[in-house]
């Protein structure tokens, strides 16, 4: 499952729905609140992040809309977390 984190009541959230081998993103406000995730792919997308004047952290790795567009077609399911 694909998990779209856009803020940080939505980490939360995400974090308690999250399981092994799943892919989290953080987008848009999200980008300001991204940290590992224990047992998933962590992205933080870069556009959003220069946006919020943040880095990308340890262990997230950056995505652009290239590649969040493939994690997209590659999950069958997505749920956005606000």
């Amino acid at each position: 499952m694909l998990h779209l984190v856009q803020a940080r009541p939505g980490l939360t959230k995400c974090k308690e729905s999250v399981r092994p081998g799943d892919d989290v993103v953080f987008i848009g406000d999200g980008a300001i609140c991204a940290e590992p995730i224990e047992s998933c792919r962590v992205f933080i997308q870069v556009d959003d992040a220069k946006r919020c004047g943040v880095s990308i952290p340890t262990l997230c790795e950056p995505c652009s809309m290239s590649d969040l567009v493939e994690l997209v077609v590659k999950h069958d399911q997505s749920v956005s977390w606000r």
